[in-house]
């Protein structure tokens, strides 16, 4: 694990295989994307990347070019780490690693989406990299098959990182702090480990509550999580709609959603 994880762009069918085969691996199913397919993307634009401790592979990103209010974006649509190597840098060297790829090609901007009730990724998304979850998707991907997804519904977060922001370079100093919470009135609060839901106040910032480790709790308490489940989509989906942004998550609570800022 002390080793450095080295991050590098794939291209030969040979490597395509490898990354799928680990994409496979983490997702628990097969041919979750094929070698060809990756191949196709990295010759014509889109972005493969492999993140090696020595000689083995322990993580792989696929993203591929789009569009996002009329504006050139890379969508970052896989990003895996091998089992056994997460929480060890692997996923943020990834990142790090595709920050450069689209800086060296004059892109600004990142998307991708994420499973709001995974509260890890919430922190990692929103406060190690800095980016921002300003749309919601509900069941964006339908039904999954992976060992994964099986049998939940495909809530999405979609987070745009504004590679050249001062928000994202602070986070990328480990300057960017959690936002404080205190008094924020909550949509989804917590009470014995369910949620609790209110109404959206008028104005300001709000609080959305997620469990601390949704897939155990769905393991263990399936109608709970169901319930959570509910609870945070409908919460989310209203902020979003009404404009609100998702820029900051606190360990043990969850997001604060911010309004946008009013027009100059």
């Amino acid at each position: 694990m002390g080793m450095a994880v080295d991050v590098r762009e794939l291209s030969s069918i040979e490597d395509m295989a490898a990354a799928a085969a680990l994409i496979d691996r983490i997702w628990g199913e097969e041919r979750v994307v094929m070698p060809a397919l990756l191949r196709a993307l990295a010759t014509h634009g889109g972005e493969v990347l492999g993140a090696y401790r020595g000689t083995e592979l322990v993580g792989a990103q696929v993203a591929f070019l789009g569009t996002r209010d009329g504006r050139l974006v890379l969508h970052s649509h896989i990003t895996g780490v091998a089992p056994g190597q997460q929480g060890a840098g692997v996923g943020y060297a990834l990142k790090r690693g595709q920050r450069e790829w689209c800086l060296a090609r004059g892109i600004d901007t990142v998307t991708w989406t994420f499973d709001p009730l995974v509260a890890r990724n919430a922190h990692f998304n929103l406060q190690k990299l800095g980016a921002v979850a300003d749309r919601f998707h509900r069941d964006f991907y339908g039904d999954m098959p992976d060992a994964i997804n099986a049998g939940d519904r495909s809530d999405r977060l979609e987070v745009s990182w504004e590679l050249r922001s001062p928000r994202v370079e602070a986070a990328l100093r480990g300057e960017l702090a959690e936002p404080d919470a205190e008094g924020v009135p909550a949509a989804v609060d917590e009470r014995d480990g369910l949620p609790v839901s209110r109404p959206l106040p008028e104005e300001g910032p709000v609080l959305v509550a997620v469990p601390p480790d949704y897939h155990a709790l769905r393991r263990r308490e399936p109608d709970a999580a169901a319930a959570w489940r509910s609870a945070v989509a409908d919460a989310l989906e209203a902020a979003t709609a009404r404009g609100h942004a998702a820029t900051g998550f606190v360990r043990g609570r969850g997001y604060v959603l911010e309004p946008a800022a009013p027009a100059p």
